[in-house]
């Protein structure tokens, strides 16, 4: 089976490409000219090099079975432009070079996150969402994405699957892990408060299987599902993991307020200084001192989703990961 990975030198992308390898299929993986691909050494990945931003340009090659659109910017401080180009655009391109194809693929998967869903509550689900985040850019162009995509299923037929990760977390991970782990190297607390609040963690390889089980379970076209690791850990556990792998030990906690109060200071100075980026920002203070979990029910029951809860050996992979990217001077 061949399958067609938009983002494909990304984190996710990247950690796609290795599991439908793996499983025998014929990877093709969209990448930039200008893309980083040193995730994708080694791997038998059939490069199409072009953007999502002139779709023209891209040759999809015939006889494509599956895509997964995994191409995106990840940033909870991105602004309303960016989001708009880097979210909505380039799925909007997508369809539009799909339109034109001779042969159209059998399903599409595309990534989106459960903060569309809301945060800062329990099993949150559709009929149960937790706090909007819709103050951010990026949770806003992530549920305009997803409308697109469901009015295209009803409109054109186009047959989409939408599936809402929620905190990714595994090797490859640029965005959160490797800077969490920068900052833990250099001494910075990372758990604030008593650090007990349980959030959505989900593994990498969690999210690799429920993408395959997606692509090819009959009948889910038009609708959506959240993915997350099954036992979820708290955040005292998830950053006390990584400093443990790192032989770090975090003496005290910071008090709760005093997050909000560094948070309210990097987010003044980027009001001055607009290309400041702020390690620290309400939004994120806010999620690692309240719990935010989701109901992954019925992904279970009509994917099949049978998620790997060894949350011990999936932290032990990311600082494995992450070791090496130093080594090699990849992270500096």
């Amino acid at each position: 089976m061949k399958i067609f990975i938009t983002g494909a030198n990304g984190f996710v992308g990247s950690n796609l490409c290795r599991h439908f390898l793996t499983e025998g299929w014929e990877v093709y993986g969209l990448v930039r000219t200008t893309s980083d691909l040193h995730f994708l050494n080694g791997l038998e990945v059939k490069l199409v090099t072009g953007d999502l931003l002139r779709p023209e340009e891209i040759r999809i090659p015939d006889g494509i079975d599956y895509i997964v659109h995994a191409a995106s910017i990840v940033s909870d401080v991105a602004d309303d432009e960016t989001c708009r180009k880097h979210i909505y655009q380039l799925a909007v391109n997508l369809v539009r070079r799909i339109q034109s194809l001779p042969h159209k693929p059998k399903r599409l998967v595309y990534i989106s996150t459960a903060v569309t869903l809301g945060f800062n509550a329990r099993n949150i689900s559709e009929e149960r969402p937790g706090e909007s985040a819709l103050f951010l850019d990026y949770t806003r162009y992530k549920v305009k994405t997803e409308r697109m995509f469901l009015d295209e299923w009803r409109s054109n037929g186009l047959p989409v699957v939408i599936l809402r990760p929620a905190d990714v977390y595994g090797p490859y991970d640029r965005t959160s892990c490797a800077k969490i782990l920068r900052a833990c190297e250099r001494g910075v607390q990372l758990i604030v408060g008593h650090g007990n609040w349980r959030f959505g963690f989900c593994y990498i390889d969690n999210l690799c299987q429920a993408v395959h089980l997606a692509l090819l379970k009959d009948g889910i076209e038009g609708r959506a599902y959240t993915v997350t690791n099954g036992e979820l850990p708290t955040w005292r556990m998830f950053f006390s993991g990584l400093q443990k792998g790192l032989k770090k030990k975090q003496r005290f906690y910071q008090p709760v307020w005093f997050g909000f109060a560094v948070a309210a200071c990097m987010e003044g100075i980027r009001k001055l200084y607009p290309h400041y980026e702020p390690t620290l920002n309400y939004y994120r203070i806010k999620r690692i001192t309240t719990e935010t979990t989701y109901d992954i029910s019925r992904t279970i029951a009509e994917l099949g989703y049978a998620p790997d809860d060894r949350i011990d050996r999936q932290i032990e992979a990311i600082v494995t990961w992450y070791l090496k990217e130093r080594r090699d001077g990849f992270i500096k």
